[in-house]
């Protein structure tokens, strides 16, 4: 194995062991995600990405957000690197217990390696999320992120089966207040390949709040339908 591929598979170990600092009065919830992703090759090593989701929180019982993305991908060095930009328009349900439109920017660098039947990959992504000042005044906005994403993908030859775990660092970097990250997400996704351009995703993802007041661990159950032309 090259040193590269060392390289990528410890980190990629690292951060699966980053453990959250002990807090005291961790919340537990559960929600559940909808949504639907369509891909479509543009000219060269271009491509189009949109996507809708719905989510909801609190056992599932409460709407949280709704995000419209619409984004473009290019690829390079064989497929194994990708550079995409991307903006969203998001109705989410605040901390002040209303609902208020947000805007969303963001770049990122991905980078990927086969090692026999597994696929690692590494993306760096960095956010920037603009806040509706008319439903009041928000301490800091936009808000940026920096997020740090290592996902492990495998499928066996021949199978309609893929299934995939990552883990991502969320990393405030213009909050004053805060100069620590602020939330691990880990997901396992078992993808079903139903035809040539079609595939549904079930998904299990767990956001667990680091370094804040009033941590909540939220398990999230997913479904999404995707379509690649």
């Amino acid at each position: 194995m090259s040193s590269s591929r060392h390289i990528l598979l410890l980190s990629f170990i690292l951060l699966f062991a980053t453990a959250s600092e002990a807090q005291s009065e961790r919340q537990q919830d559960m929600g559940l995600i909808v949504g639907a992703q369509i891909s479509a090759d543009l000219t060269g090593n271009m491509s189009l990405e949109a996507e809708e989701e719905i989510r909801f929180d609190h056992n599932a019982m409460q709407f949280d957000r709704w995000l419209t993305q619409v984004g473009l991908d290019y690829s390079f060095l064989h497929n194994r690197m990708h550079v995409g930009v991307f903006g969203s328009a998001i109705r989410r349900h605040n901390d002040h217990d209303y609902y208020e439109n947000r805007g969303r920017l963001g770049i990122d660098v991905s980078y990927s390696e086969s090692i026999r039947r597994f696929k690692l990959s590494y993306r760096t992504r960095f956010t920037s999320t603009f806040l509706d000042e008319q439903t009041g005044l928000h301490r800091i906005n936009p808000k940026i992120y920096w997020r740090n994403q290592l996902k492990a993908t495998y499928q066996m030859p021949g199978s309609r089966f893929k299934y995939s775990l990552s883990t991502e660092l969320h990393w405030p970097i213009n909050d004053p207040k805060h100069h620590r990250p602020d939330n691990l997400r880990t997901v396992f996704t078992a993808d079903y390949r139903v035809s040539r351009h079609h595939s549904v995703a079930a998904s299990l993802r767990l956001d667990d709040d680091l370094f804040i007041n009033q941590p909540v661990d939220r398990l999230y159950v997913g479904l999404c339908w995707k379509m690649k032309y």
